[in-house]
């Protein structure tokens, strides 16, 4: 492989090594990082024409000298100004160490990087790819070891050549989850690849073939991880969308956002809420039968319902009751409301009080409306009853034979 190397500056005959390249750098490199540093550091002071095959002289393929290079780059002592064919600037290791380069006896990149490498196979990295991999390090505080499994993570998922940036990405997440440590980052990849099939399930019960979306993802993360729903109950909500022509993620989302304000999360509770609201829907079919009611009851019908059932814990037999006293009047439902809550204020929430109750109330405006006779209303509106009957007479006012009738 022909490789080219330019002077950053003029250097001795012999071979210098900087000592801060010695205390600062040497401990933590790669062996053939190490070996294709000194022995680059080498050719720059022999004379174009008697260098030699770097590659075969340390015993090396062409890959594995870029990423050589490619580590000393991300630390800021050599440039890769070019690939065909790789031409290498070496850099002051002074500049380096003020630029932020490796820390003195930092023995962690080479490691990191070794352990990078037999994740990413033949693909090698460029220096500022490996510089921004080392901020994970430095500025996220992964663990090496955790920072290797983010990279491996995220090549699984998008295949070998997967942008740094993709990765980057991932790896800011999980520091905001504060996943940090191997065992963290583990437990965060297992959440994500359970969340994964949760809602590739739901794609594939539609038929469709694809994977879900980073948004779908993230609904699903709020379903089991936000409103604490298992992948069941999100199966439960599912089938609440048979009829629909275009099930989506979205349409879903209302559904479980109404359950989960009603309080119902596990599948137990779910199918315990089914059960009443076909209680409801019968319980509300049924009062307008008796009521006499034409069409067919609304949402905003059986949610009254509900809380006649619910809330005040009325039987169904009470509510039948108050919807056949309505049966032969006109707006039934609205007089249904107004008995239930007079019998609601005033206790009542037993059949037999409820028909007690309602016989007394009957009786007594039975008697209140034969107290208030013909003659009564007559003599009230003349005068505000000021005249009797007798006064009247003697006026020659005559307000019909049926004004003088007996009141009994």
């Amino acid at each position: 492989m022909d490789t080219v190397f330019v002077k950053d500056k003029k250097l001795a005959v012999v071979t210098a090594v900087d000592n801060e390249f010695i205390t600062g750098y040497l401990p933590a490199a790669p062996e053939l990082a190490l070996k294709a540093y000194l022995y680059g550091l080498m050719q720059l002071e022999l004379p174009s024409g008697s260098r030699g095959d770097i590659c075969a002289a340390l015993g090396c393929t062409d890959n594995d000298l870029r990423a050589a290079f490619s580590y000393w780059e991300g630390l800021g002592l050599v440039t890769v100004l070019a690939e065909e064919p790789l031409q290498i600037r070496y850099n002051s290791v002074g500049s380096a160490v003020y630029s932020g380069g490796a820390l003195k006896g930092d023995t962690r990149y080479g490691e990191f990087v070794r352990r990078l490498q037999a994740v990413l196979g033949t693909r090698i990295l460029s220096g500022a790819e490996l510089a921004k991999l080392y901020d994970w390090l430095d500025v996220f505080g992964f663990e090496p070891e955790a920072a290797v499994a983010i990279v491996a993570y995220c090549l699984e998922k998008k295949g070998a050549r997967t942008a740094v940036a993709y990765m980057d990405a991932a790896a800011r997440g999980m520091a905001a989850r504060g996943a940090r440590t191997l065992e963290d980052v583990k437990s965060a990849i297992e959440d994500e690849r359970m969340l994964k099939s949760g809602a590739a399930r739901i794609i594939k019960r539609w038929n469709q073939h694809r994977s879900p979306t980073q948004d779908e993802l993230a609904l699903y993360e709020k379903w089991t991880e936000g409103w604490g729903f298992d992948d069941d109950a999100v199966q439960l909500a599912c089938a609440e969308m048979t009829a629909a022509e275009k099930p989506s993620f979205a349409y879903l989302n209302s559904i479980l956002e109404t359950w989960h304000k009603g309080g119902a999360v596990t599948k137990e509770q779910l199918r315990e809420k089914a059960r009443l609201d076909d209680s409801i829907a019968e319980i509300t079919r049924e009062a307008f039968a008796r009521a006499d009611l034409k069409g067919r009851p609304s949402n905003q019908h059986r949610q009254k319902v509900r809380e006649w059932v619910v809330d005040m814990h009325l039987s169904p037999e009470l509510i039948y009751l108050a919807a056949e006293l309505t049966a032969e009047g006109t707006q039934q439902f609205a007089n249904m409301k107004r008995i239930i809550k007079d019998w609601h204020d005033n206790g009542i929430s037993g059949l037999e009080a409820a028909k007690a109750y309602y016989e007394a109330y009957q009786k007594k405006t039975y008697s209140a409306q034969r107290s208030t006779s013909k003659t009564r209303r007559a003599l009230n509106y003349m005068q505000g009853g000021t005249y009797t009957k007798e006064e009247l007479k003697k006026l020659g006012v005559s307000l019909g034979e049926e004004f003088y009738e007996d009141d009994d």
